[in-house]
Parts: structure tokens; sequence; C-alpha cells
């Protein structure tokens, strides 16, 4: 049967930085959407397999960084790549960048960031929306977008 979400695509990736215990992460996803202008909050769904979700519920907080088509190398590595085992800032390349609102690294080579507090979860099937309200908006430069068409194959836009 056909995967019928991709029916939506393509889709804006984005990277999630994570922290909790002194750990932090980045995962690649493209399932990444606002949910309310005032408050302004956003959703990303993410399996409780994965080992981001732990972290966000853990720490309470999530980064939502804007991919840039320059980015393309380092958000490859980090969608395939798990953070149980690597140390995706290092390994990417990417440089960790501190949160001012909350204990959560963003990504300075971002060009938007977005700091969440994490207010909610809600089960969805085989993922949970983790629900956050954006804090604060870090706005670095201007770029294109990096979109999600099926698996690896991307377009900017």
């Amino acid at each position: 049967m056909e995967k019928i979400y991709r029916l939506l695509y393509p889709m804006r990736i984005v990277l999630i930085t994570s922290r909790a215990k002194e750990k932090d992460n980045i995962m690649a996803a493209s399932w990444c959407y606002p949910l309310s202008a005032e408050p302004p909050m956003f959703g990303v769904s993410l399996s409780d397999k994965r080992f981001s979700y732990n972290l966000v519920k853990e720490g309470k907080c999530f980064g939502i960084n804007l991919v840039a088509p320059d980015m393309k190398k380092a958000a490859l590595f980090c969608g395939t790549h798990s953070g149980r085992d690597t140390e995706k800032f290092s390994g990417s390349g990417l440089t960790k960048e501190e949160g001012s609102r909350i204990k959560c690294p963003l990504i300075k080579e971002s060009p938007v960031s977005i700091e969440c507090k994490l207010v909610d979860t809600v089960e969805a099937g085989d993922h949970f929306i983790c629900i956050g309200q954006a804090l604060r908006i870090v706005k670095r430069r201007d770029a294109k977008g990096l979109y999600q068409k099926e698996g690896t194959e991307w377009i900017e836009i």
C-alpha cells in the first residue's frame, strides 16, 4: 500500500535539538508544523523508539532549527546516525549555541532557530506529537529551505 502521508510532500526538513542529563542531540525531521499563532506553538511528531523522544520528554524542551541547502550534508548525517551512539554536534560539524530562555541547544548555522518549551505530548498512532510553546525565535539570515520529497531525495525552495 502506498504511504498515504507522502501525498503531503514535499515537507520542510528541520533539525530538532534536545537535551537531558547533560546529553545533547540533533535529529532530522520533516514532520514539524505550527499549531497555534497565539500563543505561538509548534508540534513535532516523534516515535517513542527514537533517542530524541526521550531527551525531549526528560528535558522538557526542544529546538526547531531550519535547514538551508548549505546544511544538506550535516542534515543527512543527523538523519542517518543515532544519538545513542554518536555525538552529532561534533560528527556533523554543526556548532552548538545555547538557548537563552531555556537550557536547550540550538544550531548556530541554522538560518532560524525556535526555542520551544515542551507543554504536552499527545499519542497519535505510532508517533507522539510533542507540543512546544515558542519562547524565542532567532533569525540569523535569509536562506532557501530544504524539503524532503522522498527518502533522501530533497529539493530547495
